[in-house]
């Protein structure tokens, strides 16, 4: 006959056994999914600029594309058979806003999900053009050009006084 003590050992020890396989085949599920990642760079950048999404270890068939509450535009992929893979995207003017990217991978039964931002173009002229100009270097020739002439125009004017006083 078996005693109670050895019938609670044996049920305690099925009870762990059963909560440790438990764990294990959820965190092995969990695991599935979020081996699919993917990066932007960058992650902001004005109208016209190219982004460029890059993962590896699976291999999307389709994009999604929302840009913030708008309807969301679908695309098939081919990445080839290169890992890690990279698929570039150019913005265009009027796609200023916060965009979410999602690469489905049929195949292995996830998404991975990025979000970047199209800002807009700048459109000030005279920053660009100071910017331009307070990047390069002012050249020697000018300055020598402005104190050349400052002096001759100096010693003239002296020369052209003394002339009309004689």
């Amino acid at each position: 006959m078996v005693s109670g003590r050895t019938i609670r050992q044996v049920l305690g020890a099925l009870g762990i056994a059963v909560w440790m396989l438990a764990l294990f085949a959820g965190s092995t599920l969990a695991a599935g999914p979020s081996e699919c990642e993917v990066q932007v760079s960058p992650r902001a950048a004005p109208a016209g600029s190219v982004f460029i999404f890059s993962g590896s270890g699976y291999k999307p068939a389709e994009l999604t594309l929302q840009k913030e509450d708008g309807a969301v535009v679908s695309h098939d992929l081919t990445v080839g058979d290169g890992d890690p893979w990279e698929v570039t995207l150019r913005s265009r003017i009027g796609d200023e806003g916060t965009w979410t990217a999602n690469f489905v991978d049929p195949d292995h039964g996830c998404t991975a999900t990025a979000s970047f931002r199209v800002t807009l173009s700048s459109t000030d002229l005279i920053d660009d053009i100071a910017a331009a100009t307070s990047a390069a270097p002012t050249p020697w020739l000018f300055y020598l050009a402005v104190v050349v002439f400052g002096f001759t125009s100096g010693l003239l004017m002296g020369r052209l006084r003394i002339w009309v006083r004689a």
